[in-house]
């Protein structure tokens, strides 16, 4: 639930590792769930999409914050 003056919340749970299968055995892999919800009176879902996708690429690369 978003509350005025907010126009976004983003959380950010913790990391596991949990057991992927890629295409011949079961691999670990680290995975964090990331929610999100906007206010589209103020945030176009396009925009908000855009964020959450960089968000995630700045999650999985940190080094990518040092060269943007």
């Amino acid at each position: 639930v978003i509350n005025y003056p907010e126009v976004a919340i983003v959380g950010v749970n913790k990391m596991m590792v949990r057991p992927v299968w890629d295409g011949t055995q079961f691999i670990p892999r680290k995975m964090m769930n990331l929610s999100s919800s906007f206010d589209h009176r103020v945030i176009d879902g396009w925009d908000a999409a855009v964020f959450v996708q960089r968000i995630k690429a700045l999650l999985e690369t940190p080094a990518l914050i040092f060269v943007d």
